[in-house]
């Protein structure tokens, strides 16, 4: 039995560089007290604490799991899916509550990438050492090779991609808490310099520190509130290597085939059969402009070779969603919180608390997480309406 639950608070740290003046304590705890607080709850209202945090080499630090202390007595988990962990660990979080083990739960990703001396070099481990060692892989060359593919194979060119970053660094303008506030035009974007063609510096995102948190609630626990009740949400993992994903019948590299899997099972639960209509606002894991260009037929919003033209509409036809309204990961990237970040940035719009951001009249959102060279995928959908209990 799977019973109706819902997001009923939401807290997050400013994001930035680095928090120098702050442990991982100070920004676990703040974090999860502004969930706990928004929700109107205490840590005695929680039956189960979930926490999202990368592993201790990209961290600088050893065992974050110790944070957990704010839930003592209380059971714990630790996850961790590469990027995606954040929406992992709310995907866990809201396993719990849905299977009636807990009336709620709460959830709390960490970053804390800025204490590490050698991430990139951390990060660049990812790929398989013998079977890729031919590509000089590295997440940018990564983002580099499928932007190139997407420029040959559908018509897309460079200013499609600063289009889509100057967008979200705009977006990111009405958001206190992102880690970049620069009004970057589309020219600004083009002129910065190239970090691997055809990806310049402003398309890609930060490297940003901070925590947040959201406390999941069963139905009961969820009135009086102001709940985003997850309607439809579901995970998806692929093959580890990049080279098994380039040719095959039903998918390319490019075609995201975890992330469509992904958001067909959670429109399947919501009931969602036109996203372009049926979605206000869409939260989108793209670390890189070209990377959001590959969620968009992934999500069912436009045929593949449509895509070029989808971009030219966006800000233009009022009938398209709001796309990133928080500035997206171009604006703030705490990469073991970016996916969960995007579900509270989500669920802030479907509760009408999002504040200079907020966009108006939502009534449901989607959000995505994508981690691992998009191995792992999640898709969340979060409306206003309650959804009904399944079996």
């Amino acid at each position: 039995m799977s019973n109706p639950v819902a997001i009923v608070g939401v807290g997050q740290t400013g994001y930035r560089r680095a928090h120098k003046d702050k442990s991982s304590s100070d920004l676990i705890w703040e974090s999860a007290k502004l969930a706990l607080d928004d929700a109107g709850m205490t840590i005695d209202d929680v039956d189960v604490v979930v926490q999202g945090v990368a592993p201790d080499a990209l961290s600088g630090e050893i065992c974050g799991e110790k944070t957990a202390i704010i839930g003592a007595g209380k059971p714990h988990l630790r996850v961790n899916t590469g990027g995606v962990t954040g929406s992992s660990a709310a995907f866990s979080g809201a396993s719990y509550v849905a299977s009636g083990r807990a009336r709620a739960a709460l959830v709390v990703s960490l970053e804390r990438m800025g204490q590490a001396t050698s991430s990139q070099q951390v990060f660049n481990t990812i790929f398989d050492p013998v079977y890729e060692k031919d590509f000089p892989l590295t997440t940018i060359t990564m983002a580099a090779l499928r932007a190139s593919m997407l420029m040959r194979m559908y018509g897309y060119t460079e200013e499609h991609w600063a289009k889509i970053a100057s967008r979200n660094y705009r977006n990111a303008l009405k958001n206190p808490l992102a880690h970049i506030h620069k009004d970057y035009s589309p020219q600004d974007v083009m002129d910065s310099p190239l970090l691997a063609w055809p990806i310049h510096r402003y398309e890609a995102c930060p490297m940003s520190e901070g925590a947040c948190a959201i406390v999941i609630a069963d139905e009961r626990s969820a009135q009086g509130r102001t709940p985003a009740w997850i309607q439809g949400m579901a995970s998806t993992s692929d093959s580890y290597a990049m080279g098994d994903r380039i040719h095959r019948p039903e998918a390319t590299l490019v075609d995201l085939l975890t992330l469509r899997m992904s958001a067909e099972r959670a429109y399947a639960d919501a009931g969602v059969t036109d996203p372009v209509h049926e979605i206000n606002v869409i939260e989108l894991y793209s670390p890189f402009s070209s990377a959001e260009a590959m969620t968009y037929p992934a999500l069912g919003l436009c045929k593949a070779e449509d895509g070029p033209a989808f971009v030219d509409r966006q800000g233009v036809d009022p009938e398209l969603p709001v796309f990133n309204p928080s500035g997206g990961p171009q604006a703030a990237n705490p990469v073991s919180a970016t996916a969960l970040v995007r579900i509270a940035e989500a669920a802030l719009q479907v509760r009408g608390r999002a504040g200079d951001r907020q966009v108006p009249g939502v009534r449901r959102a989607l959000a995505t997480g994508q981690g691992g060279a998009t191995q792992f995928s999640t898709v969340c959908v979060l409306g206003a309406q309650r959804p009904p209990a399944r079996s």
